[in-house]
């Protein structure tokens, strides 16, 4: 059992239940948490840097041979991965563009395994096939789902395809448009909507595009990329849209409505960032492509030309989180804190907050997949259930007006918090939960109401 003081804070519990046939156990999970409040503070709860995948030494080109398959991912030479994603059990999914496919680093991080795409550059069928053996081409894009499902951008073919945990992989989407620079695909945990950059018919300009799933597709938001494209998307807990502009080396978000997109952050020029802690709109943000919002609405940046990575407070402050390169294959600093002097990275392109509360990041040009270590919480992820009990003691300080409440939403873009109990005002409780429904994904959180004349 794991104790957690959440006095003025909220805990988030984030319980997956992927389907999983024949396992019908009690249980108890360990799960992965991140306690958010006033005194929160991303630079606090990171530790370590570690390498996921890739040996830092790649470079353009689809280095991918059969010895890779099953083989430690450390060892293997990735052809520019783009972009990553984790689901429920933590393993980590890479579209490996250059070898036309997505590949998957188990849980405990002993193998890597290719789960879509063949490896050679082809268009593969639209219609249910096993994954394997569908042809991709240059792939850059990717969402993953708790249950295993993922979404991939497939660049060159214009076309955006699902793969579901049994490995069946169909086309949902062909854009004739095309998807330009952008790698920016999101899928909401229902999959009843999708964001991706692409491009407008007949101007040939890019924009947030979003479709429903009852096949609409509309221009979401247009905004102003420049003359490299846009980059990745993340949806904030309130629903908004964070969008990175390679082109004007700026971040937007976008309302729920797609109304104008407001600037959060960059000053539009080209340089090496700035000083921490100031406005994140007053410094250069060279080529930002990745972004990754937490659970209370704070979130991280990649500036590919820029090199580093760096932490956006609730106050719009910025703050450096990883030094990297502007360009070079930089790979340093594994077992060192993240804050730790000198570049230990170089030119990323994508960022991901793991399941486990790790945050990855993906250097593209290097190849290879570095994360840098939570210190927020156990590090097991959920097991994988259709049907169980599971309990969780958490500690706190009694209160001497009103109760804690229990509150949980399907998702976290946006959140729709529904009451579940009024928890006791005792300094302990046992969180227990019946799971019914397999194929589920959850989010809970222990909300602690401000009461005047209460603690």
């Amino acid at each position: 059992m794991k104790s957690h003081d959440v006095s003025n804070s909220t805990l988030y519990l984030r319980i997956y239940y992927p389907t999983m046939k024949n396992l019908f156990i009690p249980l108890i999970l360990a799960l992965p948490m991140v306690v958010l409040g006033k005194d929160f503070n991303a630079l606090k709860i990171f530790s370590t840097l570690r390498t996921v995948a890739g040996t830092g030494l790649s470079k353009d080109d689809n280095f991918w041979v059969p010895g890779f398959e099953g083989a430690d991912p450390k060892q293997v030479e990735l052809s520019n991965p783009h972009d990553c994603g984790t689901d429920a059990w933590g393993r980590v999914y890479i579209v490996d563009k250059e070898s036309h496919s997505v590949l998957r680093v188990s849980a405990d991080g002993s193998t890597i395994t290719t789960v879509a795409g063949t490896h050679t550059s082809g268009d593969g069928p639209d219609s249910p096939t096993p994954a394997t053996q569908v042809d991709l081409s240059n792939p850059n894009g990717l969402h993953v789902l708790g249950d295993g499902t993922f979404y991939i951008l497939d660049t060159d073919n214009k076309k955006i395809r699902k793969v579901t945990p049994s490995g069946m992989c169909s086309t949902i989407l062909k854009h004739a448009p095309g998807f330009f620079a952008g790698r920016g695909l999101w899928v909401s945990d229902d999959e009843q909507v999708i964001y991706f950059c692409g491009g407008i018919m007949p101007s040939g300009l890019q924009a947030v595009m979003k479709l429903s799933a009852i096949g609409e597709l509309t221009d979401y938001a247009y905004v102003s990329p420049g003359n490299r494209g846009l980059g990745n998307i993340d949806v904030a807990p309130d629903g908004t849209l964070g969008v990175t502009s390679v082109g004007d080396h700026r971040v937007y978000r976008i309302t729920s409505d797609g109304a104008t997109p407001l600037v959060i952050a960059g000053n539009g020029s080209e340089g090496n960032g700035g000083p921490s802690g100031v406005p994140a709109t007053s410094i250069a943000l060279e080529r930002v492509r990745g972004i990754s919002f937490l659970p209370d609405g704070s979130y991280f940046l990649a500036t590919q030309k820029g090199g580093d990575v760096w932490w956006v407070d609730l106050e719009g402050n910025i703050h450096l989180f990883v030094s990297g390169s502007r360009s070079g294959n930089v790979k340093a600093g594994d077992g060192f804190t993240h804050d730790s002097a000198g570049e230990k990275i170089s030119e990323p392109r994508a960022i991901h907050w793991a399941s486990n509360g790790d945050l990855l990041i993906v250097s593209n040009d290097t190849g290879i997949i570095r994360a840098v270590t939570t210190t927020a919480g156990p590090q097991t992820p959920p097991l994988a259930i259709t049907k169980g009990l599971f309990n969780l003691t958490l500690s706190f300080p009694a209160r001497t007006k009103g109760r804690y409440l229990l509150e949980s939403s399907t998702t976290l873009a946006p959140p729709r918090w529904i009451p579940e109990a009024g928890l006791s005002s005792e300094s302990n409780m046992i969180f227990n939960h019946f799971v019914s429904k397999s194929g589920d994904a959850k989010f809970w959180r222990i909300n602690v109401p401000t009461q005047a004349g209460g603690n």
